[in-house]
């Protein structure tokens, strides 16, 4: 497996890689809507770093980038002011995700009342009685829905403790002539502008000296049709293209998210033992090597610290990047436009779905990134999902993604 991942400002890090030496780069760039208020969501990606990735790229090489559908034009601009020429748009369909709107109704509600929907406390879940479907009745009177699970779609992380919790909500009653009216529409694509670099000279030509500047059709193939440029859920085609959302399993994939005091122990290689040191089970003490005796009370720290020192991802904490693509669909584009023993590149690397696709497809794999944390987690990623399992579970199995 060969991948590398250079953390840092790509505009400066893409300056260290060769000239005409990657053969495609398939990233997810910032969308520039100021995602959960993510300041590296400010922009779809500056300037200079497609100026570098154009200079990396092969001549005639792909990149496929993916944006959101009001700041798609920012994109393509500026991939074009970057000297790419743009050759096609793919949307990528999908069920999932949640408008990013503004209730109207509620808020002029709110204004003239001073009423307001509220997250209900987790101690008076359990007090909660079921009228019919999703609404349910308070002990005090008043009516509450539960919210749709929201893992993966972005918004406010309710995991704990290995499990995803429901979320109920106090139901306002909107009566005004702006009930039912919000700012957006709930989304459901993402377009991917494909763009080229330009080369001089015919298309084989190209191919010939480069290796790239064709789609392998052929890979790609719905059964025996041509593949378009429209993945996900469309009547007759979504069980050949249909990616969903993350799994959680893939999601946290290198992870262990649900880790008891016991598992600690015995990842650290020690033995649970009474106040002297002596082995024994009465959950009051713990010897750890190079550690010593300690109290059991003070047993995730001392692990988190040993984690911390031995590079390992702590326990119940997992991938926490907001915006994880499918490897499915990474691996897809991926076949799509690059050949096969090629340098991919992705420039926005995030937690490494990319890195994790091309490693499985044998292609060596470089990707830059910021934020040192996602640094660990794409590595951890990457290297778990290519790693075969010692009980020979296959990917499909293993991750539900295929």
């Amino acid at each position: 497996m060969k991948y590398q991942i250079l953390q840092g400002d790509n505009r400066e890090t893409l300056k260290t890689i060769a000239d005409n030496s990657i053969d495609a780069i398939i990233t997810d760039p910032p969308y520039g809507i100021d995602f959960l208020g993510k300041a590296w969501d400010a922009n779809t990606g500056a300037l200079e770093t497609y100026a570098e990735c154009l200079r990396v790229l092969k001549p005639g090489g792909y990149l496929l980038a993916f944006s959101a559908a009001r700041t798609y034009h920012h994109l393509a601009i500026t991939l074009e002011q970057a000297g790419f020429e743009i050759r096609d748009q793919i949307m990528w369909l999908y069920s999932s995700g949640f408008p990013k709107a503004q209730d109207v109704g509620k808020n002029l509600h709110k204004k003239q009342t001073g009423e307001r929907s509220y997250t209900i406390p987790a101690e008076d879940i359990p007090k909660l009685v079921r009228i019919e479907g999703d609404l349910y009745q308070h002990p005090d009177g008043y009516p509450v829905r539960k919210l749709p699970n929201t893992k993966g779609s972005g918004a406010a992380d309710q995991y704990g403790g290995g499990k995803w919790k429901d979320t109920y909500e106090r139901v306002v009653e909107v009566d005004n002539p702006w009930a039912g009216w919000k700012t957006a529409l709930k989304p459901a694509h993402e377009p991917i502008a494909m763009a080229r670099k330009p080369f001089k000279g015919s298309t084989t030509d190209t191919v010939l000296e480069w290796g790239v500047g064709a789609l392998n059709i052929d890979a790609t193939r719905v059964e025996d049709r041509f593949p378009s440029n429209v993945l996900g859920e469309v009547e007759g085609y979504q069980k050949y293209f249909y990616c969903p959302k993350v799994s959680r399993k893939e999601r946290h994939c290198g992870f262990e998210l649900e880790i008891d005091r016991a598992r600690m122990v015995e990842i650290m290689g020690g033995y649970w033992c009474n106040d002297q040191g002596t082995p024994g089970t009465n959950g009051k003490s713990v010897w750890i090597p190079h550690t010593g005796l300690i109290y059991a009370h003070g047993l995730t720290q001392v692990y988190n610290e040993w984690c911390k020192n031995n590079n390992r991802a702590t326990g119940n904490v997992g991938n926490n990047h907001p915006t994880v693509k499918p490897v499915a669909l990474m691996r897809y584009l991926i076949q799509l436009v690059t050949p096969p023993n090629s340098k991919v590149l992705d420039p926005f690397c995030g937690s490494g779905s990319t890195g994790m696709a091309a490693v499985e497809l044998g292609h060596e794999f470089i990707g830059c990134e910021l934020d040192p944390d996602y640094v660990e987690i794409a590595n951890t990623r990457i290297r778990a999902w290519n790693t075969p399992d010692p009980t020979g579970t296959t990917f499909e199995e293993l991750f539900e993604c295929k």
